[in-house]
């Protein structure tokens, strides 16, 4: 996998975090949320994307007040999964 390495100088990552770990967590955060609002990643790629669970990154969703539409194709893949659980 390939990355790319974005400079960020010290009065702006400040913004961030305290420190440089607490800036590049919540960097990430910021880059996943905007990124779903823009409807570029899924909440599943951006969850993988700041290290956390699916459902705990729509609780972030929610925290912040983005919407999350559900779509008819959402819904079908939850049933689809639910059909898979079941029996």
């Amino acid at each position: 996998m390939s990355t790319v390495t974005l400079e960020i100088p010290a009065e702006f990552a400040r913004s961030f975090g305290a420190t440089d770990e607490e800036a590049l967590k919540n960097a990430r955060l910021e880059l996943a949320i905007e990124m779903y609002r823009e409807g570029k990643w899924s909440t599943g790629k951006a969850a993988r994307f700041v290290d956390v669970t699916r459902l705990d990154f729509m609780d972030l969703l929610r925290d912040r007040k983005v919407p999350m539409p559900y779509t008819m194709e959402m819904l079908e893949q939850d049933f689809a999964y639910a059909r898979g659980r079941v029996g």
